[in-house]
């Protein structure tokens, strides 16, 4: 059906309702099975546990990115998914984004996360920047960062930085996210001096526009080995301030940032390789509509590696539908999680 748009509105989660009554009398389809996402709180979740459809089957957000994109290539895995993106419910509860999964069309499992970032206020965090840039600032300066000597700190009241990190210190309304989509949020509000981002992605968009093309050296950062790997971007974060303060421009920190993210996926898929071996790799949410990004790991990984993008789905929330369906009916099948007989969707 038609895109819905996000659905924060009584009006429209309305359309939605009314939308998808017209699509089953036009399709002549009385769904028996509804798929939707693990989040609690979401709408079309309550909408789904409401439907009169007999069984409903929870999805997981990324695994449902990696599935849609494997659905369009005619994959039915194993496959490395790298699924980057702002935030999707986990099944541990937290808010995931910056995800290395082994996945099949049934099941999958993390391999790999960011280093999560307190949101302090929670979804006020992603609409002022400023939050998220603090809150990564203090963790890669032991709370002493050089905030006096960053434009973005300039005009923020030293009141509602106090009160900002008395948020995060006692985790109170501060929930923590690994999503990709919060670094080039905190990095493009410290490099741009944006405070506020007025719509989705609005902020990431600017940080790639000024992007030096040229500019190919990636920050240190660290890979830190575990049950889940976690990537540690603290000494990009230094490094990053590093130039700013010594007066090298905005466009040569950002495009360093993104050669840093690029170095980023091919370490983890080089990971998974270590651990699955080598299995296509399938590049996935939201971030990947970057196609700075999207081109530097085409060409770093396509040498080793079958790498499959969205092209016809969207890489973004646009394409998690379809995945839903998709994994569904893996599960209805009965197909195994990757070769490791999981249940449902959970990780394997």
């Amino acid at each position: 059906g038609p895109h819905a748009g996000d659905l924060e509105t009584h009006e429209a989660c309305a359309a939605f309702e009314a939308m998808v009554e017209r699509f089953q009398r036009f399709i002549g389809v009385e769904p028996e099975v509804v798929a939707h996402d693990l989040h609690p709180d979401y709408f079309t979740t309550r909408w789904a546990m409401q439907h009169r459809a007999a069984l409903r089957i929870p999805v997981q957000h990324h695994h449902a990115h990696v599935a849609g994109a494997m659905a369009e290539h005619g994959l039915t895995g194993p496959v490395i998914g790298v699924a980057w993106d702002g935030t999707g419910y986990g099944t541990d509860g937290t808010a995931w984004g910056g995800e290395l999964l082994v996945a099949d069309l049934a099941g999958f499992r993390r391999l790999a996360t960011f280093r999560p970032i307190p949101l302090a206020g929670g979804d006020r965090a992603i609409r002022e920047v400023w939050r998220i840039a603090l809150a990564l600032l203090d963790d890669a300066f032991d709370g002493d960062p050089p905030l006096a000597r960053l434009p973005l700190f300039q005009h923020i009241a030293a009141g509602h930085i106090d009160v900002t990190r008395r948020m995060i210190a006692t985790r109170l309304r501060s929930p923590l996210a690994h999503g990709v989509g919060r670094y080039f949020d905190a990095l493009g509000a410290i490099v741009l001096g944006n405070r506020e981002s007025r719509h989705e992605g609005q902020v990431a968009m600017q940080l790639t526009f000024a992007a030096d093309p040229a500019e190919r050296r990636p920050y240190a950062f660290a890979l830190t080995p575990g049950a889940i790997a976690s990537v540690d971007l603290r000494p990009t974060v230094r490094s990053a301030v590093g130039d700013l303060l010594a007066g090298r421009s905005a466009a040569t920190v950002a495009g360093r940032f993104h050669a840093t993210l690029a170095a980023v996926a091919v370490g983890l898929v080089e990971l998974a390789e270590s651990e699955v071996g080598r299995l296509p790799v399938v590049l996935t949410g939201g971030c990947f509509q970057n196609a700075r990004l999207v081109e530097d790991l085409l060409a770093m990984l396509s040498p080793s590696f079958r790498v499959f993008i969205n092209e016809q789905v969207p890489p973004n929330d646009g394409g998690i539908a379809l995945g839903q369906a998709v994994v569904a009916g893996a599960l209805l099948r009965g197909e195994g999680g990757a070769g490791s007989g999981a249940e449902n969707n959970e990780e394997m």
